[in-house]
């Protein structure tokens, strides 16, 4: 009888931690680019960001000069996954290569994080390993992308901040 008492009672501490201890979030981050319409000369004004909180909610950027200011804000514990898509053609593959970090704090562990090869269209996961602070500021990134059928590589530099 203690014995399955003993049992019932990690079974409930069991179901209790699974369910609410370690719980993590993902946060999407789609830059969808207008791949009809894409250069060089153009990158800001082709492209806008989707960024879908682990709540479901979704928030969408302009384009233009604000992308390069554009903010998300994350929790530490939460898992952030950048992908690419076309929002000119669904035939077309938009493959996040690169997260480099150009400055802020360091939030994960490697100053790169590279794409995954996928050839159906490319993304990185990571979470973050430190919190952002005042001192080195809000960490500022280089997203580097390419799309399939375009010549060059495109680059993009947003924002994140780690509560």
């Amino acid at each position: 009888m203690k014995a399955n008492k003993s049992f019932f009672i990690f079974f409930i501490l069991l179901l209790c931690c699974s369910t609410f201890g370690i719980a993590q979030g993902s946060n999407i981050v789609t830059l969808n680019v207008n791949s009809n319409e894409i250069n060089s000369e153009n990158v800001l004004q082709s492209c806008f960001f989707t960024w879908e909180k682990p709540d479901g909610t979704i928030s969408t950027s302009g384009s233009g000069p604000e992308l390069q200011e554009w903010l998300i804000t994350v929790d530490e514990s939460e898992i952030i996954e950048w992908k690419g898509k076309s929002s000119s053609s669904e035939d077309v593959v938009v493959n996040i290569i690169q997260i480099k970090r150009e400055s802020g704090t360091k939030i994960f562990n490697g100053n790169i994080l590279k794409g995954n090869g996928d050839p159906s269209g490319e993304k990185i996961r990571a979470k973050p390993s430190k919190k952002t602070n005042s001192e080195d500021g809000d960490y500022k990134y280089k997203i580097k992308f390419k799309v399939k059928g375009v010549n060059g590589t495109f680059r993009i530099d947003p924002k994140i901040k780690v509560n």
